[in-house]
């Protein structure tokens, strides 16, 4: 390929994106494709000779758009936003034509300094200290900005710088004792909901981890870390880590950093949560074990803040996002989301088949029908089995949640309703069936009732839109059960699909059969501690057309005698 072909290549593959995004919605945002599909697609070798990229465009859609999850659909709602603005991808042409490595200063010098400019625009438009500023913009300052490929890399990093200072301050302490020694004294902290990759971070950095239980809300408070920390040292550890949240992967739970940030700092343990204070911590790990020779450079040396020892231009996209959204644009497109997730938090409170679990701070909510974990596990396989909507689970306090994030950058309330509607017409099909199956179990009896219930409001209403389209829940429900082979025995199928960080990793599954059985065994404490609302009867199936919806109920008469009672 030389520029001319280049040049009419990338106006073609530009008018593909462009089609792409403005034609997504007449995709499903999930591929009906079976692992290992691909290798019946592609040939099994690479090409010996140079194929002109016409052809390879050509494959886009048989080959790759066949087996692609689709993060920028209307109704995708798993994992997180991952954006993809214009202005992003145009930084990516920029920084790939160029091709430039970040490694020292010399090597390529915007690199570093834009980085380190636009992590200071970030530090002041999100109101953090001063001390996280670089020279540059405090010159008393001992921090500085630094973009990492993940969030999962920050914080493998900074469990590691961590211990590495533990480790030389012990070294002050106790300057007979091996490396090894130390290391093994030392204990690390997090909250349950932190998501996985902190387990991971010290499996690779070889520290001993300590997850501590949340409250209802899903945080840490003062006296959950004090505790722990006093029981440690009383065995002769050491605390020198906590790694707090704020807004967790799986339910946006939060720790009360004012509490435990005045603990950590009182048994002087770092405090983690998404920065290094000084960069010194961060460089001197990277430069030698130990050794006071290396006078930290500014501008800094990139390569000592990570692995690799390059980095491309990744400042420069975030340079145009930023510049093309201006902070009030960003903030916009924050305030969106979070307004949407509040009122899918609204469809899911006045439907009382379903519970919201956890605290609803950001775009997501984190919801589960209430009752068996199985139930919610099986509405979730046949919700992204049908590919009209995609989701993913986390758990909370030993119930399986189901994770509503807010993906879509131009999402909206349309987008809300049609996602409430398929979840509220695949949770009718599935509760009708439990019913079939299960008529006697007394755990979801109550949620039988209120099935019923809703069954009466629907009838009342006769939308014949979605009777059909339960019609079809139906059929993709059968479908399910013969690709699947699910069983109504109230053991959840596949649970090592469910993790905290609601990404499909190996949960728990004793925990949630403990729960389960729980519920089976203690019927007479489900109306209390699960299913009671005193407000039941007044309330509709969902928000779909409330006011109409509302307006018919108040005058019509009641169908069959009056709603359940709670303790019916």
């Amino acid at each position: 390929m030389d520029a001319s072909k280049f040049k009419r290549c990338g106006y073609e593959l530009v008018d593909w994106s462009i089609k792409y995004m403005e034609t997504l919605d007449d995709r499903k945002p999930l591929p009906d494709v079976q692992p290992g599909w691909l290798w019946n697609v592609v040939p099994k070798e690479a090409p010996e000779k140079g194929e002109p990229f016409e052809r390879i465009m050509r494959d886009l859609e048989p080959v790759v758009l066949e087996g692609m999850a689709h993060w920028q659909h209307r109704q995708f709602f798993s994992y997180f936003p991952a954006g993809n603005a214009w202005s992003s991808i145009m930084g990516d042409i920029f920084s790939n034509a160029t091709g430039v490595n970040g490694t020292n200063w010399g090597s390529c010098p915007v690199v570093t300094e834009l980085e380190i400019i636009i992590c200071d625009w970030c530090c002041k438009f999100l109101g953090l200290p001063k001390f996280f500023l670089s020279p540059f913009s405090c010159p008393e300052s001992e921090g500085a900005g630094i973009i990492q490929h993940s969030a999962s890399e920050a914080i493998f990093y900074s469990m590691m710088w961590a211990r590495e200072d533990a480790v030389r301050k012990l070294r002050q302490k106790f300057p007979n004792k091996p490396r090894a020694i130390l290391l093994n004294m030392l204990v690390a902290y997090c909250n349950n909901e932190c998501h996985s990759c902190v387990e991971r971070g010290s499996l690779m950095g070889a520290i001993r981890l300590r997850k501590l239980e949340p409250d209802n809300e899903g945080g840490i408070k003062a006296d959950t870390l004090r505790n722990a920390i006093k029981q440690d040292m009383e065995q002769g550890l050491i605390p020198f880590y906590h790694c707090a949240i704020i807004g967790s992967t799986g339910i946006t739970s939060a720790d009360d950093l004012m509490e435990v940030g005045e603990i950590c700092e009182s048994y002087d343990m770092w405090l983690h949560c998404d920065a290094v204070r000084y960069k010194s911590k961060a460089v001197d790990p990277m430069t030698g074990w130990e050794e006071d020779v290396y006078k930290t450079p500014y501008p800094p040396d990139l390569k000592h803040y990570a692995v690799p020892a390059t980095r491309r231009f990744r400042a420069y996209k975030l340079w145009c996002v930023i510049r093309n959204y201006g902070v009030e644009g960003i903030r916009r497109y924050c305030r969106n989301h979070i307004n949407l997730a509040k009122l899918f938090e609204k469809y899911v409170k006045r439907d009382d088949r379903f519970e919201v679990c956890g605290p609803v701070r950001f775009g997501l909510v984190a919801f589960r029908l209430k009752g068996l974990n199985e139930a919610t596990s099986r509405l979730l396989d046949a919700l992204n089995f049908s590919r009209r909507i995609h989701m993913v689970p986390s758990h909370f306090h030993e119930k399986v949640v189901i994770r509503f994030a807010l993906c879509a950058e131009y999402a909206n309330e349309n987008d809300i309703d049609v996602a409430w509607r398929i979840i509220d017409e695949f949770a009718s099909v599935i509760l009708r069936q439990y019913e079939k199956e299960m008529a006697s179990d007394v755990a979801m009896k109550n949620l039988y009732n209120k099935q019923h219930h809703h069954d009466e409001l629907a009838a009342i209403r006769k939308d014949p839109r979605i009777q059909q389209e339960e019609k079809e829940a139906e059929q993709t429900l059968e479908e399910l059960k013969k690709r699947m082979q699910l069983k109504a025995d109230g053991v959840i199928r596949g649970i090592d699909a469910v993790a905290v960080d609601g990404s499909w990793d190996h949960g728990d599954a004793n925990v949630f059969k403990e729960f389960d059985k729980y519920l089976h065994e203690h019927p007479e404490e489900t109306d209390d501690k699960i299913y009671h609302d005193p407000n039941f009867p007044g309330k509709v199936q969902s928000m779909l057309h409330i006011h109409q919806l509302e307006e018919t109920v108040s005058h019509a008469p009641s169908i069959g005698g009056a709603p359940p009672a709670p303790d019916d």
